[in-house]
Protein backbone atom coordinates (compact mmCIF):
# COMPACT_ATOMS: atom_id res chain seq x y z
CA UNK A 1 0.00 0.00 0.00
CA UNK A 2 2.70 2.21 1.10
CA UNK A 3 4.53 2.42 -2.92
CA UNK A 4 1.22 2.84 -4.53
CA UNK A 5 0.74 6.17 -1.90
CA UNK A 6 4.18 6.82 -3.24
CA UNK A 7 3.54 5.93 -6.54
CA UNK A 8 0.08 8.23 -6.56
CA UNK A 9 2.12 11.05 -4.57
CA UNK A 10 4.46 11.21 -7.49
CA UNK A 11 2.13 11.69 -10.03
CA UNK A 12 0.74 14.42 -8.28
CA UNK A 13 3.35 16.14 -7.67
CA UNK A 14 4.70 15.74 -11.01
CA UNK A 15 1.02 17.18 -12.88
CA UNK A 16 1.10 19.82 -10.00
CA UNK A 17 4.79 20.94 -11.20
CA UNK A 18 3.52 20.53 -15.01
CA UNK A 19 1.06 23.36 -13.66
CA UNK A 20 3.25 25.30 -12.16
CA UNK A 21 5.70 25.43 -15.74
CA UNK A 22 2.80 26.28 -17.64
CA UNK A 23 1.87 29.32 -15.38
CA UNK A 24 5.36 30.51 -15.30
CA UNK A 25 5.19 29.98 -19.40
CA UNK A 26 2.02 31.89 -19.56
CA UNK A 27 3.45 34.92 -16.94
CA UNK A 28 6.58 34.54 -19.14
CA UNK A 29 4.01 35.17 -22.82
CA UNK A 30 2.46 38.43 -20.73
CA UNK A 31 5.58 39.78 -19.67
CA UNK A 32 6.09 43.44 -18.68
CA UNK A 33 9.63 43.86 -18.61
CA UNK A 34 11.93 42.14 -21.56
CA UNK A 35 16.01 41.74 -21.43
CA UNK A 36 17.59 43.24 -24.07
CA UNK A 37 20.14 41.01 -26.41
CA UNK A 38 22.12 42.62 -29.03
CA UNK A 39 22.59 39.76 -31.34
CA UNK A 40 25.89 41.37 -32.79
CA UNK A 41 27.17 40.23 -36.58
CA UNK A 42 29.35 37.40 -37.83
CA UNK A 43 31.34 40.91 -38.60
CA UNK A 44 30.34 42.62 -41.16
CA UNK A 45 28.07 45.81 -40.43
CA UNK A 46 24.59 44.07 -40.54
CA UNK A 47 21.85 41.46 -39.28
CA UNK A 48 18.30 40.60 -39.06
CA UNK A 49 16.34 38.37 -37.32
CA UNK A 50 12.89 37.12 -38.45
CA UNK A 51 11.99 34.36 -37.00
CA UNK A 52 12.23 32.50 -33.68
CA UNK A 53 10.47 29.35 -32.57
CA UNK A 54 9.64 27.94 -29.31
CA UNK A 55 13.15 26.19 -28.16
CA UNK A 56 14.34 29.64 -28.97
CA UNK A 57 15.75 29.26 -31.86
CA UNK A 58 16.13 31.88 -34.39
CA UNK A 59 16.90 32.64 -38.02
CA UNK A 60 17.66 35.16 -40.15
CA UNK A 61 20.49 36.87 -42.33
CA UNK A 62 23.82 38.16 -41.77
CA UNK A 63 26.71 40.34 -43.77
CA UNK A 64 28.76 38.43 -45.07
CA UNK A 65 31.65 41.51 -45.40
CA UNK A 66 33.44 43.48 -43.17
CA UNK A 67 32.96 46.86 -41.12
CA UNK A 68 33.36 48.72 -44.12
CA UNK A 69 32.84 46.00 -47.00
CA UNK A 70 29.43 44.50 -47.63
CA UNK A 71 29.87 41.01 -49.69
CA UNK A 72 26.58 39.68 -49.56
CA UNK A 73 24.43 37.94 -47.16
CA UNK A 74 24.29 34.57 -45.46
CA UNK A 75 22.03 32.54 -43.46
CA UNK A 76 22.05 32.62 -39.62
CA UNK A 77 21.29 30.89 -37.12
CA UNK A 78 21.09 31.74 -33.18
CA UNK A 79 20.78 29.18 -30.41
CA UNK A 80 19.53 31.93 -27.52
CA UNK A 81 22.10 34.47 -28.50
CA UNK A 82 24.93 32.01 -29.93
CA UNK A 83 25.13 32.25 -33.36
CA UNK A 84 26.23 29.80 -36.30
CA UNK A 85 26.26 30.98 -39.96
CA UNK A 86 25.80 28.55 -42.42
CA UNK A 87 27.70 29.69 -45.50
CA UNK A 88 27.96 27.59 -48.85
CA UNK A 89 31.42 28.42 -50.99
CA UNK A 90 30.97 32.35 -50.53
CA UNK A 91 26.58 32.38 -51.86
CA UNK A 92 23.78 34.52 -50.96
CA UNK A 93 21.59 33.02 -48.32
CA UNK A 94 19.08 33.76 -45.92
CA UNK A 95 16.43 31.97 -43.70
CA UNK A 96 12.89 33.28 -43.29
CA UNK A 97 11.06 30.87 -41.10
CA UNK A 98 12.61 27.93 -38.71
CA UNK A 99 9.61 25.43 -37.24
CA UNK A 100 10.00 23.51 -34.01
CA UNK A 101 12.01 20.83 -35.40
CA UNK A 102 14.65 23.52 -36.11
CA UNK A 103 14.01 22.99 -40.12
CA UNK A 104 14.34 26.44 -42.00
CA UNK A 105 12.81 27.56 -45.10
CA UNK A 106 14.49 30.47 -47.04
CA UNK A 107 16.69 30.91 -49.74
CA UNK A 108 20.00 30.46 -52.14
CA UNK A 109 22.16 32.14 -54.34
CA UNK A 110 23.33 29.00 -55.69
CA UNK A 111 24.91 31.49 -58.94
CA UNK A 112 25.60 34.09 -56.98
CA UNK A 113 22.53 37.01 -57.16
CA UNK A 114 19.28 35.37 -57.59
CA UNK A 115 17.33 33.83 -54.76
CA UNK A 116 15.85 30.73 -55.31
CA UNK A 117 14.09 28.50 -52.55
CA UNK A 118 15.80 26.37 -50.37
CA UNK A 119 15.25 24.76 -47.08
CA UNK A 120 17.73 23.38 -44.22
CA UNK A 121 17.12 20.44 -41.82
CA UNK A 122 18.34 21.00 -38.45
CA UNK A 123 21.62 19.80 -39.25
CA UNK A 124 22.16 22.94 -41.68
CA UNK A 125 22.17 20.44 -44.89
CA UNK A 126 20.48 22.42 -47.61
CA UNK A 127 17.81 20.97 -49.88
CA UNK A 128 16.88 23.05 -52.89
CA UNK A 129 13.19 23.13 -53.76
CA UNK A 130 11.94 23.19 -57.67
CA UNK A 131 10.47 26.34 -58.95
CA UNK A 132 8.76 27.50 -61.90
CA UNK A 133 11.19 27.97 -64.36
CA UNK A 134 14.35 25.48 -63.42
CA UNK A 135 16.10 27.83 -60.85
CA UNK A 136 17.56 30.39 -64.02
CA UNK A 137 18.41 34.08 -63.28
CA UNK A 138 15.73 36.27 -63.59
CA UNK A 139 13.33 33.33 -62.21
CA UNK A 140 13.21 33.49 -58.41
CA UNK A 141 11.98 31.70 -56.03
CA UNK A 142 11.55 31.87 -51.95
CA UNK A 143 10.68 29.89 -49.08
CA UNK A 144 8.93 32.07 -46.75
CA UNK A 145 7.46 29.93 -43.81
CA UNK A 146 7.45 26.81 -42.93
CA UNK A 147 4.89 24.61 -40.14
CA UNK A 148 6.17 21.79 -38.23
CA UNK A 149 4.79 19.22 -40.37
CA UNK A 150 7.62 20.06 -42.94
CA UNK A 151 5.28 21.90 -45.22
CA UNK A 152 6.77 25.36 -46.90
CA UNK A 153 4.74 27.72 -48.71
CA UNK A 154 6.20 30.53 -50.87
CA UNK A 155 6.57 32.45 -54.37
CA UNK A 156 8.44 31.51 -57.37
CA UNK A 157 8.49 34.02 -60.74
CA UNK A 158 6.16 32.30 -63.16
CA UNK A 159 8.03 30.40 -66.63
CA UNK A 160 6.26 33.10 -68.79
CA UNK A 161 8.53 35.63 -66.30
CA UNK A 162 4.90 37.69 -66.03
CA UNK A 163 4.13 37.24 -63.00
CA UNK A 164 4.72 35.18 -60.12
CA UNK A 165 2.49 32.41 -58.31
CA UNK A 166 2.24 31.04 -54.74
CA UNK A 167 3.41 28.02 -54.37
CA UNK A 168 2.99 25.19 -51.93
CA UNK A 169 5.85 22.58 -50.97
CA UNK A 170 3.90 19.55 -49.56
CA UNK A 171 7.26 17.57 -48.00
CA UNK A 172 8.27 17.41 -51.70
CA UNK A 173 10.63 19.57 -53.75
CA UNK A 174 8.55 19.62 -56.57
CA UNK A 175 5.54 22.68 -55.81
CA UNK A 176 1.94 23.05 -56.20
CA UNK A 177 0.87 26.08 -57.67
CA UNK A 178 -2.03 28.07 -55.36
CA UNK A 179 -5.14 29.32 -56.61
CA UNK A 180 -5.53 33.04 -56.90
CA UNK A 181 -8.43 35.56 -56.39
CA UNK A 182 -8.87 35.60 -59.85
CA UNK A 183 -5.41 37.59 -61.01
CA UNK A 184 -2.30 36.44 -62.34
CA UNK A 185 -0.10 36.56 -59.26
CA UNK A 186 0.28 36.05 -55.52
CA UNK A 187 2.39 34.81 -52.88
CA UNK A 188 1.86 33.01 -49.72
CA UNK A 189 3.71 34.31 -46.47
CA UNK A 190 3.08 32.05 -43.93
CA UNK A 191 1.24 28.28 -42.99
CA UNK A 192 0.09 26.91 -39.74
CA UNK A 193 0.04 23.67 -38.36
CA UNK A 194 -3.83 22.90 -39.48
CA UNK A 195 -2.73 23.88 -43.18
CA UNK A 196 -3.94 27.61 -43.93
CA UNK A 197 -1.84 29.75 -45.21
CA UNK A 198 -1.86 33.15 -45.88
CA UNK A 199 -0.28 35.54 -48.85
CA UNK A 200 -2.06 37.97 -50.64
CA UNK A 201 -3.07 37.68 -54.17
CA UNK A 202 -4.69 39.64 -57.11
CA UNK A 203 -8.32 39.56 -57.96
CA UNK A 204 -9.60 39.57 -61.51
CA UNK A 205 -7.99 42.25 -63.18
CA UNK A 206 -4.66 42.38 -61.86
CA UNK A 207 -5.42 45.99 -60.47
CA UNK A 208 -5.92 45.19 -56.59
CA UNK A 209 -3.70 42.87 -54.28
CA UNK A 210 -5.96 41.19 -51.27
CA UNK A 211 -5.02 39.48 -48.21
CA UNK A 212 -5.32 36.49 -48.89
CA UNK A 213 -6.20 32.84 -46.69
CA UNK A 214 -5.62 29.29 -48.52
CA UNK A 215 -6.92 25.97 -47.04
CA UNK A 216 -4.96 23.76 -48.68
CA UNK A 217 -6.57 20.74 -47.42
CA UNK A 218 -9.53 22.06 -49.55
CA UNK A 219 -8.36 24.09 -51.84
CA UNK A 220 -10.89 26.72 -50.84
CA UNK A 221 -9.42 30.53 -51.21
CA UNK A 222 -10.68 33.50 -49.44
CA UNK A 223 -10.17 36.87 -50.18
CA UNK A 224 -9.64 38.72 -46.80
CA UNK A 225 -10.62 42.33 -47.68
CA UNK A 226 -9.24 45.54 -46.94
CA UNK A 227 -10.02 48.17 -44.51
CA UNK A 228 -11.12 50.26 -47.33
CA UNK A 229 -7.91 50.34 -49.06
CA UNK A 230 -6.66 49.31 -52.60
CA UNK A 231 -4.61 46.84 -51.21
CA UNK A 232 -3.66 44.53 -48.32
CA UNK A 233 -1.30 41.86 -47.17
CA UNK A 234 -1.04 38.48 -44.71
CA UNK A 235 1.81 37.80 -43.55
CA UNK A 236 1.08 35.56 -40.99
CA UNK A 237 -1.07 32.95 -38.96
CA UNK A 238 -0.76 31.14 -36.19
CA UNK A 239 -2.70 27.72 -34.64
CA UNK A 240 -5.77 29.24 -33.86
CA UNK A 241 -6.01 30.77 -37.12
CA UNK A 242 -5.52 34.29 -36.30
CA UNK A 243 -3.96 36.39 -38.89
CA UNK A 244 -1.27 39.38 -38.93
CA UNK A 245 -0.69 41.76 -41.69
CA UNK A 246 -1.48 44.92 -42.98
CA UNK A 247 -4.18 47.23 -45.50
CA UNK A 248 -4.39 50.16 -47.09
CA UNK A 249 -6.69 52.77 -45.92
CA UNK A 250 -9.43 54.19 -47.80
CA UNK A 251 -7.51 57.19 -50.06
CA UNK A 252 -4.34 54.57 -50.13
CA UNK A 253 -1.84 56.84 -48.64
CA UNK A 254 -1.82 55.36 -45.41
CA UNK A 255 -0.91 51.52 -44.27
CA UNK A 256 -2.38 50.00 -40.64
CA UNK A 257 -1.32 47.21 -38.82
CA UNK A 258 -4.32 44.54 -38.86
CA UNK A 259 -5.61 41.71 -37.35
CA UNK A 260 -7.97 39.20 -38.48
CA UNK A 261 -9.59 37.17 -35.76
CA UNK A 262 -11.38 35.02 -37.77
CA UNK A 263 -14.54 36.89 -38.91
CA UNK A 264 -12.68 40.43 -39.00
CA UNK A 265 -9.90 42.58 -40.09
CA UNK A 266 -9.06 44.72 -37.38
CA UNK A 267 -7.20 48.18 -37.50
CA UNK A 268 -4.48 48.17 -35.07
CA UNK A 269 -3.52 51.61 -35.59
CA UNK A 270 -0.07 53.82 -35.20
CA UNK A 271 2.39 55.16 -32.51
CA UNK A 272 1.08 58.57 -33.82
CA UNK A 273 2.70 58.17 -37.42
CA UNK A 274 0.99 57.55 -41.39
CA UNK A 275 1.72 53.90 -41.47
CA UNK A 276 2.74 50.68 -39.28
CA UNK A 277 2.60 46.86 -40.65
CA UNK A 278 2.33 43.67 -37.98
CA UNK A 279 4.48 41.02 -39.45
CA UNK A 280 4.23 38.28 -36.78
CA UNK A 281 2.08 36.19 -34.43
CA UNK A 282 1.97 34.14 -31.27
CA UNK A 283 -0.39 31.81 -30.42
CA UNK A 284 -2.27 34.41 -27.30
CA UNK A 285 -2.57 36.35 -30.71
CA UNK A 286 -0.05 38.71 -29.43
CA UNK A 287 1.38 40.36 -32.67
CA UNK A 288 4.68 42.52 -33.33
CA UNK A 289 5.54 44.63 -36.41
CA UNK A 290 6.56 48.37 -36.62
CA UNK A 291 5.25 51.51 -37.07
CA UNK A 292 5.94 55.35 -37.97
CA UNK A 293 6.01 57.86 -34.90
CA UNK A 294 4.74 61.42 -35.91
CA UNK A 295 8.10 62.27 -36.57
CA UNK A 296 8.24 59.81 -39.18
CA UNK A 297 10.91 57.83 -37.38
CA UNK A 298 9.99 53.97 -37.46
CA UNK A 299 9.81 52.05 -33.85
CA UNK A 300 8.88 48.35 -32.95
CA UNK A 301 5.71 47.14 -31.84
CA UNK A 302 3.85 44.98 -29.56
CA UNK A 303 0.07 44.37 -29.67
CA UNK A 304 -1.33 42.90 -26.65
CA UNK A 305 -4.78 42.23 -27.77
CA UNK A 306 -6.07 46.04 -26.79
CA UNK A 307 -3.29 48.08 -27.57
CA UNK A 308 -0.24 48.79 -29.44
CA UNK A 309 2.79 49.28 -27.44
CA UNK A 310 6.36 50.96 -28.75
CA UNK A 311 8.35 47.97 -27.52
CA UNK A 312 11.13 50.55 -26.89
CA UNK A 313 9.25 51.75 -23.80
CA UNK A 314 10.43 48.17 -22.73
CA UNK A 315 14.29 49.06 -22.45
CA UNK A 316 15.89 49.91 -19.50
CA UNK A 317 16.29 54.09 -19.87
CA UNK A 318 20.36 53.33 -20.24
CA UNK A 319 19.59 51.51 -22.96
CA UNK A 320 17.54 54.19 -24.37
CA UNK A 321 20.48 56.98 -22.86
CA UNK A 322 22.64 54.67 -24.88
CA UNK A 323 21.15 54.98 -28.02
CA UNK A 324 19.72 52.05 -29.09
CA UNK A 325 16.57 51.63 -30.62
CA UNK A 326 13.96 48.65 -31.53
CA UNK A 327 12.92 49.54 -35.43
CA UNK A 328 11.24 46.52 -36.29
CA UNK A 329 10.25 43.30 -34.59
CA UNK A 330 9.54 40.22 -37.22
CA UNK A 331 9.09 37.34 -34.76
CA UNK A 332 7.46 36.26 -31.65
CA UNK A 333 7.08 32.74 -29.96
CA UNK A 334 4.75 31.30 -27.88
CA UNK A 335 6.49 32.08 -24.75
CA UNK A 336 6.81 35.87 -25.30
CA UNK A 337 10.42 36.04 -27.13
CA UNK A 338 10.32 38.75 -29.67
CA UNK A 339 13.17 38.90 -32.30
CA UNK A 340 13.87 41.76 -35.41
CA UNK A 341 16.02 44.58 -36.05
CA UNK A 342 17.88 47.67 -34.08
CA UNK A 343 20.10 50.31 -34.86
CA UNK A 344 22.18 52.45 -32.54
CA UNK A 345 23.28 55.72 -34.53
CA UNK A 346 25.68 56.62 -31.76
CA UNK A 347 27.33 53.57 -31.92
CA UNK A 348 27.09 53.88 -35.84
CA UNK A 349 25.17 50.52 -36.30
CA UNK A 350 23.06 52.55 -38.96
CA UNK A 351 22.46 49.49 -40.62
CA UNK A 352 20.89 47.48 -38.32
CA UNK A 353 22.04 44.55 -35.77
CA UNK A 354 19.50 41.48 -35.06
CA UNK A 355 17.93 41.63 -31.43
CA UNK A 356 16.17 39.31 -28.92
CA UNK A 357 13.80 40.11 -26.22
CA UNK A 358 13.21 37.82 -23.82
CA UNK A 359 10.85 37.82 -21.34
CA UNK A 360 10.99 38.73 -17.84
CA UNK A 361 8.23 37.47 -15.18
CA UNK A 362 7.14 39.44 -12.70
CA UNK A 363 9.22 38.75 -9.24
CA UNK A 364 5.77 37.50 -7.73
CA UNK A 365 5.11 34.74 -10.18
CA UNK A 366 8.45 33.30 -9.05
CA UNK A 367 7.77 33.67 -5.50
CA UNK A 368 4.48 32.46 -6.24
CA UNK A 369 5.97 28.83 -8.02
CA UNK A 370 8.45 28.47 -5.65
CA UNK A 371 6.02 28.84 -2.14
CA UNK A 372 3.83 26.29 -4.17
CA UNK A 373 7.14 23.76 -4.84
CA UNK A 374 8.03 24.02 -1.12
CA UNK A 375 4.11 23.24 -0.11
CA UNK A 376 4.42 20.45 -2.25
CA UNK A 377 7.63 19.28 -0.65
CA UNK A 378 6.45 19.45 2.67
CA UNK A 379 2.80 17.19 2.08
CA UNK A 380 5.09 14.64 0.11
CA UNK A 381 7.77 14.42 3.17
CA UNK A 382 4.65 14.15 5.74
CA UNK A 383 3.29 11.45 3.98
CA UNK A 384 6.23 9.21 3.83
CA UNK A 385 6.39 9.56 7.49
Amino acid sequence: MKSKTIQYLNVKLAGLAAVGILFLAASQANATSYAFHDLGTAGGSWSFALAINNAGQITGGNSRGTPTRDDGEILTIWHGTTMTTNTTYGMDSRGWSINASGEIAGAFADRGFWFFASTWDASGVRTDLEDLAGRKDDFWSVGQSINDLGQIVGAAVAADANSYKPLLWDNSTTPTVLDTLGGQTGEALGINNAGFAVGNSFTSGDTESHATLWDINSGTVTDLGTLGGIDSNALAINQAGQIAGWSYLPGDLEQHATFWDGSTMIDLGTLGGTNSQALALNISGHVVGWSELADGSQHATLWDGTTLIDLNSFLDPALVSAGWVLKEAAGINDHGAIVGTVINPLLGINDGHAFLLSPVPEPETYAMLLAGLLLLGTMYRRKLT
